[in-house]
């Protein structure tokens, strides 16, 4: 019998049996050349009006996901802007979607559903443009049904450790939900970002990408990303996260869309969402 073709298949990927089995025993897999040099051409130029502050109305889904709300656009070092397709409808089914839906699928079964978009882009020479480690999850509502996640970042640039590329701790996924803390103050009206610590006895691990390669992690590995220390290179990634149907309907449910404008209470310690009373 003929083994079936694997990598690009026109709107999907396919994955071998390895591949699978590293994702669920390490919480993460690497996939090569999920996109061509053409099909990250025609996608670039959305992204960098988002990345430039071009895109009106975002609110706090606009914001440098290293530092406080209030930090002025030209001062960011990580930019991030967080549900891109909300703002330009026109983003939705693009390729990569399609193909990190195809991957999604394989990974976490047929009902995988798109939960939400992302860019982030670290600036050169910003040694400060670190993604704090944390898991997912700590970011999001607990107690949702089916909650596994496979959340794919294309790398639109080479990514390595001078530019920051993600660090992962493999297996870290099946040692439960640690303690989350925001970074900036007691709680996150001025900042976004939450943080977890690592023991001595949790290996890190770097994902260098080339250009077009993704990662796909869980929603429980505990990963984060050092600053960009190169003059010159951008590390500039695109994010899609795909949930069970039941999982994402059931945020949406509760009011969770993973906008930062959500209005919502959080207990950071076990990264629970409740609803505020003025809601």
């Amino acid at each position: 019998m003929t083994e079936p073709t694997l990598g690009r298949q026109g709107d999907e990927y396919r994955l071998s049996a390895q591949q699978i089995e590293q994702f669920h025993r390490d919480g993460y897999v690497i996939l090569r050349a999920v996109l061509s040099e053409e099909e990250l051409a025609a996608i670039e130029p959305e992204f960098e009006r988002f990345i430039r502050g071009e895109v009106p109305g975002m609110g706090r889904d606009f914001c440098d996901m290293s530092g406080p709300y209030d930090r002025r656009f030209e001062d960011f070092s990580l930019v991030n802007a967080v549900l891109p397709r909300r703002y330009k409808p026109e983003l939705e089914g693009n390729i990569y979607e399609r193909r990190a839906a195809s991957i999604s699928r394989q990974l976490i079964g047929k009902s995988a559903t798109l939960d939400y978009d992302q860019f982030l882009a670290k600036r050169p020479a910003k040694p400060d443009a670190v993604f704090t480690w944390h898991q997912d999850l700590g970011y999001w509502p607990t107690g949702t049904p089916e909650p596994l996640t496979a959340t794919c970042s294309l790398a639109l640039d080479d990514a390595d450790s001078e530019n920051g590329c993600l660090r992962v701790v493999p297996g870290s996924q099946k040692k439960g939900l640690r303690p989350h803390r925001p970074l900036m103050g007691e709680d996150r009206e001025n900042s976004h970002i939450l943080s977890v610590e690592l023991t001595a006895n949790d290996p890190v691990v770097e994902l260098p990408l080339k250009r077009g390669d993704i990662t796909v992690h869980d929603e429980m590995i505990i990963h984060g990303s050092g600053g960009n220390s190169s003059p010159t290179r951008w590390r500039r990634t695109y994010i899609a996260a795909f949930r069970s149907k039941a999982c994402v309907d059931f945020e949406r449910s509760i009011g969770f869309t993973h906008s930062h404008n959500d209005a919502i209470s959080w207990e950071t310690h076990l990264g629970a969402l409740t609803a505020r009373d003025d809601v």
